[in-house]
């Protein structure tokens, strides 16, 4: 069973338009996803879609570990970057073993830390300015922000 699907336009704006603590939050629920789906490929036996999941859910977690800004975020990039290796290490541990566990203890980890950024993307959001009413100032040609 091939679970690949095609790019969602819709998805594609979101993705374009996103704030990056937003871009965070969709990475980390794409490898929620993705580890979801090995559980259930793993369940079925289905090792090609388990496959599949897995590494697009490793894919995932080491493009967060990459984009980790060591010097601006110093310990906790640090603590992240650890975090990352020892999520990694758990999916590919239950991968090559075929367990749930480990992927279950990767799920409430990411979890965890989706619901921060999750915080973080909502208060970005509270104290950003409307694309919509600032096209409409624009063009009206009153543009003024008032506190």
């Amino acid at each position: 069973m091939n679970t690949y699907t095609s790019p969602n336009p819709y998805q594609e704006v979101a993705v374009q338009t996103s704030s990056p603590a937003k871009l965070v939050v969709m990475l980390y629920e794409g490898a929620i996803r993705f580890l979801n789906q090995s559980i259930t490929a793993i369940h079925a036996n289905d090792l090609e879609t388990k496959s599949q999941s897995i590494d697009r859910a490793v894919a995932v977690i080491q493009h967060l570990q990459s984009t980790l800004d060591m010097t601006q975020g110093k310990e906790v990039a640090a603590d992240l970057d650890r975090l990352y290796t020892y999520i990694t290490s758990r999916i590919l541990d239950a991968s090559g073993k075929l367990q749930i566990a480990p992927l279950e203890e990767a799920i409430k980890l990411l979890t965890v830390l989706l619901s921060g950024w999750e915080a973080v993307a909502r208060k970005q959001a509270e104290h950003t300015v409307p694309p919509g009413l600032l096209a409409q100032q624009s063009l009206s040609g009153r543009f003024a922000l008032r506190a």
